[in-house]
């Protein structure tokens, strides 16, 4: 057996280092927790920084089962960015619960390993490994809090619904499997070609859809989000807004572009029906939601018939910009929805018992900590779409996409529904600026400076993409035409 390339694998390689250092690091200390929390950043930051170094290299190992290209690379920093965020605004948050404990990094970093393998993953074999490491370390985060009983619904709820999901997946590749003889992306998308099995190449496509459909919540898959999102860790909750969506969308691209080809037909027919029942059902529960981390939940769901309306432009049209635009908006919304999760997070440690994420809670905050409520208010804007917002930017390219593949109508209810959003996320800036709330506030403790970082840093990002959109655009653009060997 020759020996593997591992050139490919170098940033998850140091990924696992990092997790495995957290884990022995971590029983030496008492309870200064800093070393862990700072083996866990520079274990991102180098993650980061690897994958960064081998931009422009397009190369394959292990059997072509993981490969390292400029497709790859987007994710993998896009992971970091979502991990180095996550982890800086989780030490207060999780002291203020008495939960301070290494293994939460530890199964961050893992969680964040099976992203970057399902990014990477060009076998179905490496995709489901990459798949399930990323679920059971997510499982054990939305848990954490174990002695709580929201925390333990979630964590029940959430492993639950993913078995589920995975036997489903798994049950559509093994079909796939049985059509093609073969694992390697490439060499299914080849046989399937043939039209041999028709109906049962549908079937598996139908399956893959769904199990995929549960891991990034397209309605009516969806139905653990809110209650996940509600029970797990703040800062968690707003790492599993983006990084396992993110990364759900790097494989279902890959999958239903490589593998799936040949039934392009049929899944583009799913991804668009799928995509308005999902605008639907997540813009309209949003609506009568008071406690804003299910309003969160809903408002993802919403955000991801969108992507589902630029995976239906792709099999359309087969127009490169709904590729390109699926990826800008990803990038934008990590930024965006994870600052408005870290502003939940700040005013939890503020009042660790009395703050319950509730429109209530919000109110007056603009009097008693102006900059949370100014910085709430910037993150609202972006997830609304307001221009001068990487939510605006995001949109504009995605729902342009749409259009150009000839699918106005489906445009135009994106629209609808994304103006229908800006009452939930408005609504939000109403209480923080124009009531008055009914409970004295007694001032905690000035924020922390790690969780100052993540919230600049996001902010950063959110104005960053909106009014210097280029960089991104054309990163986007580099990725997704790498992808297709362009």
């Amino acid at each position: 057996m020759p020996t593997p390339d591992v050139t490919p694998i170098i940033p998850e390689l140091i990924l696992a280092v990092a997790a495995c250092l957290v884990l022995v690091v971590e029983p030496f200390l008492k309870l200064d927790k800093t070393a862990v929390v700072a083996v866990a950043l520079t274990g991102l930051l180098a993650y980061g920084a690897a994958a960064f170094a081998l931009l422009g290299q397009d190369m394959a190992g292990f059997n072509d089962m993981i490969v390292i290209n400029d497709y790859a690379i987007f994710f993998k920093v896009l992971f970091a960015a979502a991990g180095v965020m996550t982890v800086l605004m989780s030490p207060r948050y999780l002291e203020a619960h008495d939960r301070h404990l290494g293994e939460y990094y530890a199964l961050l970093l893992f969680a964040i390993l099976g992203m970057s393998v399902l990014a990477a993953a060009r076998d179905l074999m490496a995709f489901y490994v990459g798949l399930e490491l990323m679920a059971v370390s997510s499982y054990l985060l939305a848990g954490f809090f174990r002695y709580r009983l929201r925390s333990n619904e979630a964590a029940l709820k959430y492993f639950l619904t993913g078995c589920f999901a995975s036997a489903i997946t798994l049950y559509g590749i093994s079909m796939v499997y049985g059509f093609t003889g073969a694992t390697n992306y490439a060499e299914v998308g080849t046989a399937l070609a043939g039209g041999e099995n028709t109906l049962g190449v549908a079937f598996a496509t139908a399956l893959v859809f769904a199990g995929m459909g549960f891991k990034v919540s397209v309605a009516p898959f969806h139905m653990w989000t809110p209650d996940v999102y509600e029970g797990a860790p703040t800062p968690i909750a707003g790492f599993f807004s983006v990084g396992p969506k993110a990364a759900g969308f790097a494989a279902i691209l890959m999958m239903f572009l490589a593998v799936f080809e040949a039934s392009v037909d049929t899944w583009t027919v799913i991804f668009i029906a799928f995509s308005i029942f999902t605008m639907l059902v997540g813009n309209l529960f949003a609506l009568v939601q008071r406690n804003l981390k299910r309003m969160l939940a809903y408002s993802s769901i919403a955000h991801v018939g969108y992507l589902l309306a630029g995976m239906g432009a792709i099999g359309q049209s087969g127009d490169l910009l709904a590729g390109e635009a699926i990826l800008l908006y990803l990038a934008a919304y990590t930024f965006m929805n994870l600052g408005a999760f870290g502003v939940l997070a700040y005013l939890k440690t503020q009042q660790p018992v009395t703050f319950d994420y509730t429109l209530d809670d919000m109110a007056g905050l603009a009097r008693r900590s102006p900059w949370a409520a100014i910085l709430m208010s910037l993150f609202m804007f972006s997830l609304t779409g307001i221009p001068g917002t990487a939510g605006f930017i995001g949109k504009f390219y995605l729902f342009n996409a749409v259009v150009r593949a000839d699918l106005v109508w489906l445009a135009a209810i994106a629209v609808i529904f994304s103006a229908v959003s800006a009452y939930y996320y408005l609504r939000v800036m109403v209480y923080m600026f124009f009531r008055e709330s009914e409970e004295e506030f007694v001032g905690g403790e000035a924020i922390s400076g790690p969780l100052a970082a993540s919230l600049a840093l996001a902010a950063a990002g959110v104005l960053f993409i909106g009014l210097v959109p280029a960089r991104l655009v054309d990163a986007s653009a580099t990725a997704f035409q790498n992808f297709l060997g362009l």
